[in-house]
C-alpha cells in the first residue's frame, strides 16, 4: 500500500508540472519562440541591417569552408584521403607502385574555388530561407533574384563576393540590397602555390626524394612545413610564418613493394 501511495503522489506531481508548463506556453508562447540569430531587433526598413545579416552569413559559412579546405587538403567532402588524427587529408598526388605519383589535382586553385563557392552558396540559401520566414511573420515580403558567389583566392587573403538581389517590402517601406563581400585573413593562394611546388618536386625529384627543409631555407623561412610518413603516405602540413592558417594534405609516392 505504501508503494502504491508513492506512485499516486508522483502521478499527481507529473500532472501538475504538465499543467504549469501548458499555462506558461499559452501565456508566453510568442516570447519563447526561437529567434533567428541577428534578427531580434531586425528593422526591415533599414537596408544596412539586411546587408549586415547576409554578410554575417558569409562570414560564418566562409570561415567554415576555409577551415575545412585547410584541414582536408582542398576538399570540403574528401573522396580519396588519408585519415590523420581524425582529419581526412586529400591525396594531391598518389601511386601504389614504385613510381612517381600521379598529380590528382592539377588545377588545385580552380578546384578549391569551386568548393568554397558551392558551400557558401548552399549556406546563404539556407540563411535567406530563414530570413524569409521571419519577414513573413512580421508582415513583410522577401523577393529574391539569382544568387552568384565568387571566391577570389589571393596570395595573402581570400575574398568572398556575393551578388544576390534581395528586396524586403510591405505597404509602407521597401529596402533593396544586392552586393555583399567579406575578406578573410587566409593566405590560401600562397599555400596553394606551396602545395603545388611540393607535388611537382615529389614527381620530379629522383625517387621522390624531396627535401622540405631545403625548400623552407630557399624561401628564407617564409614557409613553414611539417612533414612525416604514416604507413606509405607522406603528410604535409604547411603555413606561413606570419599566419597560423594551415593547409595540410597527403602524398603517396614511390611505394616499395612488400618483401
Amino acid at each position: 500500500m505504501h508503494k502504491r501511495g508513492q506512485i499516486t503522489v508522483f502521478v499527481i506531481l507529473g500532472i501538475l508540472i504538465l499543467a504549469v508548463l501548458g499555462i506558461i506556453f499559452y501565456l508566453y508562447g510568442e516570447r519563447l519562440q526561437v529567434e533567428l540569430p541577428g534578427t531580434s531587433d531586425f528593422d526591415f526598413s533599414q537596408s544596412e541591417v539586411l546587408k549586415n545579416y547576409i554578410e554575417t552569413c558569409i562570414q560564418d559559412s566562409g570561415s567554415k569552408a576555409l577551415d575545412l579546405i585547410g584541414t582536408q587538403g582542398g576538399e570540403i567532402n574528401p573522396g580519396f584521403y588519408k585519415t590523420y588524427y581524425g582529419d581526412k587529408l586529400t591525396y594531391l598526388c598518389y601511386t601504389n607502385s614504385f613510381s612517381a605519383c600521379y598529380n590528382k589535382k592539377p588545377f588545385l586553385a580552380s578546384s578549391i574555388k569551386t568548393e568554397i563557392d558551392e558551400y557558401v552558396r548552399r549556406e546563404i540559401t539556407s540563411c535567406v530561407l530563414q530570413l524569409d520566414n521571419v519577414a513573413r511573420n512580421n508582415g513583410y515580403i522577401l523577393e529574391r533574384g539569382n544568387l552568384n558567389v565568387n571566391t577570389v583566392i589571393n596570395p595573402e587573403n581570400t575574398i568572398i563576393n556575393v551578388n544576390y538581389p534581395l528586396t524586403i517590402r510591405n505597404d509602407e517601406s521597401q529596402v533593396q540590397q544586392s552586393t555583399f563581400v567579406k575578406t578573410f585573413n587566409v593566405p590560401l593562394g600562397r599555400l596553394i602555390e606551396v602545395a603545388e611546388d611540393i607535388v611537382d618536386a615529389e614527381i620530379n625529384a629522383d625517387l621522390g626524394m624531396f627535401s622540405h627543409q631545403n625548400y623552407v631555407t630557399l624561401h628564407n623561412g617564409e614557409i613553414q612545413i611539417e612533414a612525416q610518413v604514416i604507413d606509405k603516405t607522406e603528410i604535409y602540413i604547411t603555413n606561413l610564418r606570419e599566419n597560423n592558417y594551415k593547409f595540410q594534405f597527403a602524398v603517396q609516392n614511390y611505394v616499395l613493394p612488400f618483401p
